[in-house]
């Protein structure tokens, strides 16, 4: 991270009584939002989510991110009509990805387009790209290739599968390569119910921050090499990780199961269920002889901690059925509200099952600085957005820049690179050219 150091803010030392409640704030509230990665430059070539997300928390985090795009934009712009659905639906998950970078529209398959790239990565710290080796072998922009000309970039590589065997080559979202592949459709699938197609991008979000944990790595032992490294990161690696308990357990001779049926959980003071009003709830008591006499005194029902049926979490998973009908009866009798305050009274540990509805609300995220307001230009005002989920001496961001149109930069961008403004235009019409000879 040598680039800037001299202009970047430093962590600063901040005791308990630093870091109490009345010290964190928002920059709106006159604090300053750091910004450790101030004066790191990344180029992204990536599209769709996983890779483009790893761009988005290192801007957040003060990178300059320069995000190539074709001509017509990051098909991830589009996504809702892609899918046959309402085109002008908001986009959660491009501003999120995409807020605080300078866009440029250039093809990189022209000699002009790659000597551009050429001149970006003379200048930059990482190199972004989600696109598969065979891709990169045709523009020559193989790993090996870029980091001979510039040793000191930093590669990085989000892919489906990751590099080497069979399938390097193979396309492939999070619900294929994380959700799929990696197993844990299987584990979180309620036995003997189909799968769900999720389509949230969770594995892509999970995929983004290994990334960018590899890059930061890469940049701290850049600073006693001086030279760059090759990091790679997949959907399928990252998802593996994520369960990672599970698979050890197979590999090791055991047999994970995915969840029983509810009313079947062998663990019912980890499981889930519904108050009178509809809505449902987890109880999350990992240990049964801790949480037992809680529960059993919130519904009222303390005789049952004599029951021979239910002493300790062996005989409460074998009696399993009869234990959560008597769970499930108990808290049907009131709305959750009620139950909140017994459970806040007798120490019961739960969380709400909340819809994003109930996100959107829910205080604790607010108090943990968890959303910020991105900028909408032309558009007027601003739009909330989920920050990245992490935050730095209690400062929270208040506003930040909202996410480029495509090319909106593109003309600053070559200027900076020491383009006359002819030469811009030539680049900038050849673009166009080349996506007009491509769609015929």
């Amino acid at each position: 991270m040598e680039r800037g150091s001299g202009s970047r803010s430093r962590a600063s030392c901040v005791s308990g009584e630093q870091m109490s409640s009345t010290a964190f704030q928002s920059a709106e509230d006159g604090g300053t939002a750091p910004a450790p990665l101030h004066g790191i430059r990344v180029i992204e070539l990536a599209h769709w989510m996983a890779g483009p997300a790893a761009g988005g928390v290192l801007a957040d985090w003060g990178a300059e991110v320069i995000k190539i795009e074709p001509l017509g934009g990051d098909p991830m712009r589009k996504l809702f009509s892609t899918f046959g659905l309402n085109p002008d639906a908001p986009n959660g998950a491009f501003l999120a990805a995409n807020r605080g970078k300078r866009s440029i529209e250039i093809e990189v398959k022209t000699e002009a387009g790659q000597e551009v790239l050429d001149r970006l990565l003379q200048r930059a710290d990482v190199l972004l790209t989600n696109l598969r080796p065979s891709a990169l072998e045709r523009l020559a922009l193989t790993p090996a290739a870029v980091m001979a000309r510039h040793p000191r970039l930093i590669y990085c590589s989000v892919m489906a599968y990751g590099w080497g065997g069979p399938d390097q080559e193979r396309a492939g979202y999070d619900l294929a390569a994380f959700f799929g592949r990696a197993g844990i459709s299987h584990q979180v699938t309620t036995q003997g119910m189909a799968p769900a197609a999720l389509m949230q991008g969770l594995g892509d979000t999970f995929t983004a921050l290994a990334a960018v944990s590899g890059i930061l790595a890469a940049l701290v032992e850049r600073q006693s090499t001086g030279t760059g490294r090759f990091v790679e990161a997949s959907l399928l690696r990252t998802g593996m990780w994520a369960l990672s308990g599970e698979l050890g357990v197979q590999a090791m001779g055991g047999h994970p199961r995915p969840p029983a049926p509810r009313d079947m959980c062998p663990t019912p003071l980890f499981n889930s269920y519904r108050a009178g009003d509809g809505r449902w709830f987890f109880l999350v008591g990992v240990e049964a002889s801790r949480h037992l006499p809680k529960v059993l005194r919130a519904i009222e029902r303390p005789d049952l901690l004599t029951d021979e049926r239910f002493q300790g979490g062996r005989q409460i998973s074998k009696n399993r059925r009869e234990f959560i009908a008597l769970l499930d009866e108990a808290f049907a009798s009131k709305p959750l509200a009620e139950w909140i305050e017994t459970f806040n009274e007798y120490d019961v540990w739960w969380a709400p099952v909340q819809s994003p509805a109930d996100v959107v609300h829910d205080p604790q995220a607010r108090a943990s600085g968890a959303w910020v307001t991105v900028d909408q230009g032309a558009v007027g005002g601003g739009a909330e957005s989920v920050d990245a989920p992490i935050r730095y001496d209690g400062q929270s961001r208040a506003h930040v820049q909202g996410a480029p149109k495509t090319g909106e930069q593109t003309r600053e961008v070559l200027r900076e690179l020491g383009y006359s403004d002819d030469t811009i235009e030539e680049i900038v019409a050849s673009t166009i050219a080349q996506h007009g000879q491509r769609s015929r």
